[in-house]
């Protein structure tokens, strides 16, 4: 039994159930938030106690730090946050794979341009390079949440778009050195023809596998990014010097950097979207795993 590909696909299904269904079926909205609330006492009294409270029969996981109830937040925030690391991993496998190609069929010149960008932006961690782009501009009122969201993503896929398409031209180039490639090529067969009838078919378990790994280390960096306060979506600064606050207070990386300081005395409202994010992680990586076995063992051949 393929275990790595059935928990994989397992969790996946989750997450898609919480990216489709999550806002749906959460208990409140993000707009109730309720900093206090009433604590029945055993003499009968009652007492007055500010958030972040445990949980309880009202909220299931209980509350953050502004009152929010936490389950309400991991439901709606799986869309926002799921949803912008599949689109940063198609971006970079989308546009990748025609640079790779290229960068195959020209090894001297996109070939070792593919190959000296890949090495730069692998050398500086990814996370320093978003980090000092974006906070330019995610405290700007002039800035849309959802138009610094499009921004970050397209940041985050130039990142990691030319480490992707390097390793795709490795692929390509191993299989172009096939005999099959070798003859198609003495025949006069032109280089997108070759891409679209040849290569794809090849390469499309390969590009399945890149694609779900990609997701994977999409959501590795925005966890890195929310500790480091850089919130999807951007970021709000309170009138007199008060606390920042996130634009999208259900996404899940940006809880965790948001609710850190609240880790000693009240550690699952960190824990609780560490949690999530983990097991986002975790599916995706399984399923990238099972499916590059399943496919081993159906034809023999490595990915």
């Amino acid at each position: 039994m393929n275990k790595s590909l059935a928990f994989g696909l397992f969790g996946s299904i989750l997450l898609l159930l919480a990216i489709v269904f999550g806002p749906a079926v959460a208990p409140y909205t993000m707009d109730d938030v309720h900093p206090f609330k009433k604590i029945q006492q055993a003499d009968g009294t009652e007492k007055i106690e500010p958030a972040p409270q445990p949980a309880d029969s009202v909220n299931k996981l209980g509350t953050d730090q502004n009152g929010r109830d936490i389950l309400s937040k991991l439901l709606r925030g799986a869309r926002i946050t799921i949803t912008f690391a599949v689109g940063v991993a198609l971006l970079r496998t989308v546009i990748g794979l025609p640079l790779a190609y290229l960068g195959a069929s020209f090894p001297r010149t996109v070939g070792w341009l593919n190959e000296k960008l890949s090495m730069a932006f692998t050398t500086v961690p990814s996370v320093l390079i978003v980090f000092l782009v974006v906070i330019v501009f995610i405290f700007s009122d002039a800035i849309t949440p959802m138009s610094i969201l499009w921004l970050m993503s397209v940041l985050i896929a130039l990142v990691g778009l030319f480490p992707t398409a390097f390793v795709m031209q490795a692929k390509i180039e191993a299989l172009m050195k096939s005999p099959f490639m070798e003859g198609q090529k003495a025949i006069g067969t032109g280089r997108w023809r070759i891409l679209r009838k040849h290569l794809m078919p090849h390469l499309s378990t390969f590009l399945m596998v890149l694609l779900v790994s990609e997701i994977a280390q999409t959501l590795w960096l925005a966890g890195q990014l929310g500790v480091l306060s850089v919130f999807l979506g951007g970021s709000m600064l309170e009138p007199g010097g008060g606390p920042i606050n996130m634009r999208y207070p259900e996404e899940w990386a940006g809880s965790i950097g948001y609710s850190i300081n609240a880790f000693r005395s009240h550690p699952m409202v960190v824990l609780w979207p560490v949690f999530a994010l983990s097991f986002a992680i975790l599916s995706f990586n399984l399923l990238a795993e099972g499916i590059r076995k399943n496919h081993e063992r159906k034809w023999g051949i490595s990915l």
